[in-house]
């Protein structure tokens, strides 16, 4: 302990908190200089432009760019002394003044042309309202009724939180779900919508206040409102160009968001030095000036990209401070997360992660002082920890436009901002600076020796190894392969580089829904067009699956079954299969799957043996590995089913024995869009079929490419040639086949079921989303010994993942601490401080492991000795109500020893992703804690035999502070 920190404990033990907080102000602060705060807004949005059409297909930009994007720099001009930083992405600029601009040419289109210079869906439907409502397709009269209200919806509500109130908006939400909106309620809404986009601040200027309200609303009001829109996105830049002026910093990003360890793992170096070039090109003409600093997207950085990023010239960078401590191997000090270092001649920040996603996602449920005064106490608890704060820099860094709106802040934010500017403004301990300032009287002089690869997410695979995500990079390799052969044009390259952008694969896969999934995967589809045409590739060598509408799947994990194929369906065989009913000639489908196999049955609208020797074709079609040739249509019939079909498994009915016994074969697709026959001999008996009251069939997983632990996309259809008469599911399945136990079994043991109520009496937060029982209910720990790992099993009375968890399951936090070495710690490390229990100091832990359906944070090993963390892998079998673990035994060489098994509701936005038990229950907050400071925050643990976990976890003493002492059950 440094002696500053001893001295101010010191202090604590005799001066009442009061005069302590005088005393360091006042007293101390003579020796110490204030505190150097850089707060980076990261500025972004995706390419809503279709590259084919010219317009946009979401309005978003447009949307805050009229709020978020003027309110931020124009609150920051109240308060002189306040320098933040802005990093303003360089494709979110070009959207902007697209906006801006009404070119000549647009101006002889008329139109909405003649009032704003680009065009989005929204703009384009009221339009369609105002001149012809007839022209509007019911699709798009449904799309208008809910997304007219896709807002903060400060205005609907009449409380004391938010100084704005529109009871005729507020009357046309309440009224929307119950009937269709007539057109002049449509058109209402869509005018209120336009209005309360545009920040109400600036509503008198504008001239346009009296519109709140109303009802009624003409086209003049609406061209008033396009009119006013536009002036404000007209203001945007020069109010940047004004924060740079007065002190704050401007940074830039490459042109198009790319997630540059991805690209840089590829060898597309030239494209990351492409994007930057075009990025500090735009800086430049817009702000009179290089960008000295420089965003990685998604804060996702490895050596390689960090080298590139010096090589461009850029003198400092950002990332998260979990790339920290994967860099030094232990979870970086106050002084360490504060120090500016230095990696291939670049300086490289490093954020705190919690204090920023404190901003991100907690404070906007909380009274503005009390969240702005919890932001000042973690500032103090820094500067109170470092002997001379004035030499480090704290770098709160976070989404400059998202928070504001999404975080469920009063007034849309700008009462916290103008609170939280204010609070830094009079702290005389704290010094708000952007990067640049603090480097140029501090230059890094310590150094890296490498940039681990990771985000802000842990790892990168939010953005790559889901099937749909492995499948773009696989398409935009082959459009990058045909661009660069063609000599990179500068078309096909802009094109190219839009395609490389991080927002398509953000949203591919199942770890992320953003409700228009289908619509992000044709954009990023059209740029590829776009590049492969630019490029001069013939019309009919683009790949045809580019040419596909993607319809979104619904996501099952299959159940375990064991049939017998006899075409019927037994008591219990397929109860653990997927099922799926519908009308017309397909009736009813199982899916399942054991070891190495999946099966399948159908149910048609006649019994199948009545079916047999017809030229008939029953068929499951499948999605491929990345890259591998894929057709958009099938068969037979030659439909479209909303996925790319790599295999189809066909019974046809007319090639079946008399009996209705037969096999199921394999055709492949192949590169021109037809298919062959690819099923080998060798796996004919592991295909058979069989056709009585119902169809039922196997096929190897291999015949698939299927491995446990991962996806694909399946749908079963009835067709012959050139007629289509049904499929099941209605939308394409996307399948997971659960990662199966393996290994050896060393040790289980069950947990009383129902028990996961803490020391009695805790019970689950009161949203709905907490409703079923036992979703924090452990009934079973077991542990396998799997070759070169260690696999732990925990069974959970219920596992639902209502969230999209990516690893498969939302609700638990596992956490586990295992006692299998000499020496150890008796305390919880600070990674799991939240939990609050202590451990017998005869079983000390020597590992922790962190388990969550997140992998940013939840598939974590610690040691005790401060090394880690270590990545784990973690997966869910959510039939079985299963979350599997597996511990390379290279990091954990012996299991066997004493194992501590908590579990506590996890919480991506609480301290150490625990969620807190209270003494009441709330939407969000467990209750039912007689002690929130010092009784455990965990719902369920694994007693041991002869101990009883109420009394266990009941033993806290706050009297003298102590935590209750577990004790762990022995592993042999």
């Amino acid at each position: 302990m440094d002696p500053d920190s001893r001295e101010v404990i010191q202090l604590r033990k005799v001066i009442p908190a009061f005069l302590l907080g005088a005393l360091l102000i006042g007293g101390l602060a003579w020796a110490k200089g204030p505190l150097n705060l850089a707060i980076i807004w990261h500025q972004h949005q995706p390419l809503y432009w279709n590259r084919l059409t010219g317009e946009y297909e979401l309005p978003w930009v447009r949307v805050h760019g009229v709020q978020e994007y003027i309110d931020s720099p124009s609150i920051l001009t109240e308060f002189p002394g306040i320098h933040v930083t802005y990093n303003l992405q360089p494709s979110l600029l070009w959207q902007l003044l697209d906006y801006v601009e009404i070119t000549e040419e647009e101006r002889a289109r008329g139109g909405l042309y003649q009032y704003i210079g680009a065009v989005d869906n929204h703009l384009k439907w009221i339009w369609k309202l105002i001149a012809d409502p007839r022209s509007l397709t019911p699709e798009e009269r449904a799309k208008m009724q809910q997304q007219f209200f896709w807002i903060n919806g400060y205005m609907f509500d009449d409380d004391a939180n938010d100084p704005y109130y529109d009871p005729r908006y507020a009357s046309l939400n309440a009224i929307k779900d119950t009937r269709d909106l007539t057109d002049q309620e449509l058109l209402d809404a869509g005018g209120l919508f336009l209005l309360w986009q545009i920040s109400p601040e600036l509503h008198e200027a504008l001239g346009i206040a009296d519109l709140r309200g109303k009802a009624g609303f003409t086209k003049d009001d609406i061209v008033r409102l396009i009119q006013a829109q536009h002036a404000v996105l007209s203001q945007v830049v020069d109010a940047y160009r004004s924060a740079l002026a007065a002190g704050s910093e401007l940074i830039t990003s490459p042109f198009y968001h790319p997630i540059l360890p991805l690209l840089a793992e590829r060898g597309w170096d030239e494209d990351i030095k492409g994007q930057l070039s075009l990025a500090q090109k735009q800086h430049q003409s817009l702000f009179g000036t290089p960008a000295q600093g420089v965003w990685p997207p998604e804060q996702a950085v490895s050596g390689r990209a960090v080298a590139l990023l010096a090589e461009a010239g850029f003198s400092w960078t950002v990332t998260d401070d979990g790339i920290l401590a994967q860099a030094l191997g232990h979870t970086p000090s106050r002084a360490e997360l504060t120090t500016p270092y230095t990696f291939d001649g670049i300086t490289v920040l490093f954020r705190d992660h919690g204090l920023s996603d404190k901003i991100g996602f907690s404070y906007g449920n909380k009274p503005t002082q009390v969240a702005v005064a919890d932001f000042m106490e973690e500032l103090r608890r820094y500067w109170e920890a470092l002997p001379a704060p004035e030499e480090h820099l704290l770098v709160v860094a976070l989404d400059g436009e998202n928070w504001m709106f999404m975080a469920g802040y009063p007034n849309n934010g700008r009462n916290f901002l103008r609170a939280l500017y204010r609070a830094l403004s009079e702290a005389n301990w704290v010094r708000t600076v952007t990067p640049a300032e603090f480097l140029a009287e501090h230059p890094a002089t310590t150094g890296l020796a490498d940039i681990p690869t990771g985000s802000w997410g842990g790892d990168l695979s939010t953005w790559a190894g889901e099937p749909e995500e492995d499948e773009a990079w696989a398409r935009l390799a082959a459009a990058r392969e045909a661009v660069f052969s063609a000599g990179a044009p500068e078309a096909a390259l802009e094109a190219l580089y839009a395609a490389e952008g991080s927002d398509w694969f953000w949203w591919y896969g199942t770890d992320q829904d953003s409700g228009t999934d289908d619509l992000f995967d044709w954009l990023f589809k059209m740029h590829l067009v776009a590049a492969y045409r630019a490029a001069g590739v013939p019309e009919d060598r683009i790949p045809q699956a580019l040419f596909l509408r993607l319809v979104i799947p619904t996501v099952e994990s299959l159940g375990e079954v064991s049939p017998t194929l006899d075409g019927v369906i037994g008591p219990d065989e397929w109860d653990q299969a997927t099922h799926y009913t519908g009308e017309g000639a397909l009736r009813e489908v199982w899916i399942g799957y054991s070891e190495n196999t999946l099966y399948v049955a159908a149910r048609l609208d006649r019994p199948a043996r009545d079916l047999v020797g017809e030229e008939l074709v029953l068929a499951l079609y499948a999605s491929g590995k990345p890259g591998s040739p894929a057709n958009i249509v099938t068969h037979h019939a030659g439909v479209q089913l909303g996925f790319t079909l790599a295999s189809s498994v066909e019974l046809n009915f007319a090639k079946l024995r008399q009996d209705g016994a037969g096999y199921v074969f394999r055709y492949d697709a192949t590169p021109s869009g037809g298919w062959r026959l690819a099923s080998p001999i060798r796996t004919l008996l592991f295909r058979k079929a069989k056709a009585d009251e119902v169809v039922e069939f196997q096929l190897p997983f291999e015949e698939l490419g299927i491995e446990p632990g991962k996806s694909v996309e399946l749908s079963l259809v009835l067709e012959r040639a050139g007629e289509f008469l049904g499929r099941l599911p209605a939308r394409p399945l996307l399948a997971k086949v659960p990662q199966l136990v393996k290994g050896v079994q060393i040790f289980a043991m069950d947990d009383p079921a129902g028990d996961d109520h803490g020391p009695g009496g805790y019970v689950y937060p009161t949203n709905n989303v907490f409703s079923e029982p036992g979703i924090f209910d452990l009934v079973r720990y077991a542990v396998y010994d799997a070759d070169n790992s260690w696999q732990l099993v925990f069974d959970f009375a219920a596992l639902p993942n209502p969230w999209n968890g990516p690893q498969g399951f939302s609700h638990p936090l596992i956490l586990l601490f295992l006692d299998v070495a000499d020496g150890g710690l008796a305390e919880l490390p600070e990674e799991a401080a939240a939990a609050q229990v202590a451990f017998d100091p005869e079983h000390p832990w020597d590992v922790f492991v962190r388990v969550a359906g997140w992998p940013a944070y939840g598939r974590h090993l610690w040691t005790a000795g401060g090394q880690g963390p270590y990545l784990v892998g973690v997966a869910a079998d959510p039939k079985r109500n299963r979350v599997l673990v597996s511990i390379p035994k290279e990091i954990v060489p012996e299991i066997r020893g004493f194992h501590y098994v908590l579990i506590a509701s996890q919480d991506g936005y609480g301290k150490d992703y625990v969620r807190a038990i209270g003494k009441t229950p709330g939407e969000w907050v467990g209750g039912g804690c007689p002690d929130p400071m010092w009784a455990p925050q965990i719902y369920d643990y694994l007693a041991p035999e002869g101990t009883s976990q109420e009394e266990l976890l009941a033993a806290y003493d706050p009297a003298t502070g102590k935590y209750a002492v577990l004790s762990p059950v022995e592993v042999r």
